[in-house]
């Protein structure tokens, strides 16, 4: 029995069972379960404060940054517990990159803006920097534009162009799950589009879990989808099944605008 449990593991990425979630005595998430299947995209929607976010940040541990959060339930990723004793939060950070609602590129050059990540883990050669701030630019469908100018400033580039270098610059860290939170809510169609495609791409080698309020960006990019209101899981399945044929009147209520 034990062997098969870890079998269907191998064929998830990340596995949430009875999860819970506080912030200080207000309970955010209730009960959640769920799998999410690698390499593929699944989005989060539903509408402000039902959890969307507060969920994905559980998978890397970002809301252990605020005072007087707990967590109760489990998060595997590929198997390992991701709150267990011993649990070196930078290596789970490594695995499981982020993107923002707001891009927040570091005041420094595109270059080590990329070559920040691997230069923590201890990488100093520059041809394999090179290579690898080559490689995560190209992923991220920004090295045409910048190739030449890699040592001007992050800040000098536009607003969508800012945002998939946040992208290159989480898969310069190798990451085998990108999370993004609502990353396209803050920029204009055109780089909005850019940053669908990206996902696309990037989605045949890193499983992607988005968070969007944006019902035609959730049908456009993701696999499947997960709705989510008060916190509570409502309904997840494949996204054509979400928007075409919900099991949940609620689900069918939200997607058709009824409420939101």
């Amino acid at each position: 029995m034990e062997q098969t449990v870890v079998n269907e593991l191998d064929a998830v990425a990340v596995h949430v069972r009875n999860l819970d979630f506080y912030y200080g005595q207000v309970q955010a998430l209730f009960g959640i379960n769920m799998n999410i299947k690698p390499r593929q995209v699944t989005a989060f929607i539903g509408p402000s404060g039902c959890g969307k976010s507060t969920l994905l940040r559980c998978f890397n541990r970002m809301n252990e940054v605020l005072l007087g959060t707990r967590i109760a339930g489990d998060i595997l990723i590929h198997g390992s517990d991701i709150y267990r004793e011993g649990t070196r939060l930078e290596s789970l950070r490594k695995r499981v990159g982020m993107v923002f609602q707001k891009s927040n590129p570091f005041p420094m050059t595109i270059f080590e803006n990329i070559a920040f990540g691997p230069r923590m883990r201890g990488l100093r050669e520059k041809a394999q920097l090179e290579g690898i701030v080559e490689r995560s630019l190209k992923q991220a469908d920004l090295w045409q534009e910048v190739k030449d100018r890699l040592n001007r400033s992050a800040l000098d580039l536009s607003g969508g162009q800012q945002q998939r270098l946040c992208i290159a610059r989480a898969l310069a860290n190798e990451p085998e799950i990108i999370l993004m939170d609502e990353p396209a809510s803050a920029l204009d169609p055109i780089s909005t589009a850019k940053i669908e495609e990206t996902i696309q791409e990037l989605r045949t080698n890193y499983t992607i879990v988005i968070v969007t309020h944006n019902l035609q960006q959730a049908a456009r990019c993701s696999d499947y989808t997960a709705f989510f209101y008060l916190g509570k899981l409502v309904e997840m399945d494949a996204t054509a099944k979400i928007f075409q044929t919900p099991t949940q009147k609620r689900t069918e209520d939200y997607i058709s605008g009824k409420f939101g």
